[in-house]
């Protein structure tokens, strides 16, 4: 075989080879979070042992046979590799990010071979590859996105500091992108992306508080912008940077949380005191300290499985607050937890002391108590005939109105109707000053209301990750609010976005 040809060959076998590496170490990783977590999907669809012995075979018929036969061997592996490697997608795809999170914290693999040739397999697949399942693009860049990060620190926890420079990083992210199947943004238009990506991780670094971490211009504008660039990410710069913003985040997000978690166990402590207080008074402890035992012990399971949430920590933070305050103990003196501010009728304790759900909900349990004053019912329902809700929000919302104990479940549908009715109403507003600039107050207002509604589209998601998703009444009762929000939000995206 002439020498040209014996060095083409040499290359597609190296290609052959980088490929059946991702498509091995991405099976290795399906059937781990098959044992894991036996509640993803089931059986395994592909065998990949004939396919390694048919690659270890090829070296050896470069020089027995005509290259012609080589040739076709190597476009027929090459077939199955990508047929095996499409129905491993099928199967992972419904994956959640924070499952595949959840399965790298629990497993720590020290070997950096594994986040690299797992992040091939997942650029390896084009845009508009369909898959049975459906997985959403966010869903997609999301484990990019985390995935890229845990290669960049060398490991999946999040008190481990970055363990290469960042030029060392982009050209990790270069081999990584080699081959890649999405759309390479323009080179000219990726210095102003990674501009953006640094700005915010400077605002990051200098945040010295929890509850500021978490608001729009920190970790959520962080997850927003990367969802804006979405397979921009495919640019080894753009990657880079935005890796680069992530630990950045990471490392502050423990810091400030370890801050909270002593001030929190100092509040426990006193908490505890005063239950052990009560008790010996027989007094009736109050629905707020219920409300306190679910976050603390949903953050206990949290910290056990090593994937802390802010969203927890800040629930937490503020029901601790709302106990002490209901139980007269405000004044703590060197204990540091912020207190929710008042609580008037309509506004329920969980959305106490966060300045985008407090309003929310305040004027949502305002409107439904004064349409409960009323009269206007409609047929055997109960509901008024302008609450535009369904009867267990309407249920949920009366029950918050009068300080009711309510779960993680009910929180989450509270919250969803009343943003979908303030979604609602934004897009009335928009609808009135047709023909007109929207003011950049009603504009900035739609956006937050965007913004909130992508964090309790994720809380449906870990909400129905803990229980099953059979076709009970709760679980269909969860999904009609859920898809109710989703319409809602999408027309205010339309009118937000209109030209």
């Amino acid at each position: 075989m002439p020498a040209e040809k014996s060095r083409s060959f040499e290359q597609d076998y190296i290609r052959l080879t980088e490929t059946f590496k991702a498509l091995s170490v991405f099976d290795q990783f399906l059937r781990g979070l098959q044992r894991a977590f036996l509640s993803t999907q089931g059986g395994h669809p592909v065998d990949l042992a004939p396919l390694y012995e048919e690659l270890k075979d090829l070296p050896s018929r470069w020089n027995a046979g005509p290259a012609e036969t080589v040739e076709a061997s190597m476009r027929d592996l090459q077939a199955r590799l990508d047929d095996a490697s499409h129905r491993l997608r099928q199967v992972e795809a419904p994956t959640s990010p924070s499952l595949v999170r959840r399965y790298f914290e629990r497993v720590s693999p020290d070997d950096e071979r594994i986040p690299f040739y797992l992040l091939r397999f997942y650029l390896s697949h084009p845009e508009t590859e369909d898959l049975a399942p459906a997985e959403t693009d966010e869903d997609l860049v999301d484990k990019v996105d985390y995935l890229a990060t845990v290669l960049a620190s060398g490991s999946p926890n999040r008190a481990t500091e970055p363990a290469k420079p960042r030029e060392e990083i982009r050209r990790l992210f270069e081999q990584v992108l080699a081959g890649a199947a999405w759309p390479r943004i323009d080179d000219d238009l990726a210095p102003e992306i990674v501009r953006a990506f640094d700005e915010l991780a400077s605002r990051i670094a200098l945040t010295g508080e929890f509850v500021e971490l978490v608001r729009e211009d920190g970790i959520e504008g962080l997850r927003n912008l990367k969802h804006r660039v979405a397979r921009g990410l495919a640019h080894p710069d753009i990657l880079a940077a935005a890796v680069s913003c992530n630990l950045t985040a990471r490392s502050v997000f423990q810091r400030l949380y370890e801050k909270e978690a002593r001030a929190l166990r100092e509040t426990a402590a006193r908490i505890a005191e005063i239950e052990h207080r009560l008790s010996a008074g027989d007094v009736t402890v109050s629905a707020t300290l219920d409300r306190y035992r679910e976050s603390r012990n949903e953050l206990e399971q949290q910290t056990s499985e090593g994937s802390v949430r802010w969203r927890q920590v800040l629930d937490l933070k503020y029901a601790a607050a709302e106990v002490l305050k209901t139980l007269g103990e405000f004044e703590l003196g060197a204990v540091e937890v912020e207190a929710a501010p008042a609580v008037s009728e309509g506004a329920p304790p969980e959305g106490a002391g966060d300045s985008f759900w407090e309003p929310c909900l305040r004027r949502f349990l305002s409107s439904v108590a004064a349409a409960g004053t009323t009269d206007a019912f409609v047929d055997e329902s109960g509901l008024p005939a302008d609450s535009r809700l369904e009867p267990w929000e309407w249920e949920v919302a009366r029950r918050a109105i009068v300080r009711a104990s309510l779960s993680n479940s009910d929180r989450i549908l509270l919250r969803a109707a009343a943003l979908r009715v303030r979604a609602e109403n934004e897009i009335e507003a928009f609808r009135n000053r047709s023909g007109e600039e929207t003011p950049r107050e009603l504009a900035s207002q739609a956006r937050a209301t965007l913004a909130h509604a992508e964090e309790l589209d994720r809380a449906f998601t870990e909400l129905a990750e803990k229980q099953p998703k059979a076709e009970d009444v709760d679980f269909r009762r969860r999904t009609r609010t859920r898809l109710r929000l989703q319409h809602v939000t999408s027309g205010l995206w339309l009118a937000l976005d209109r030209p």
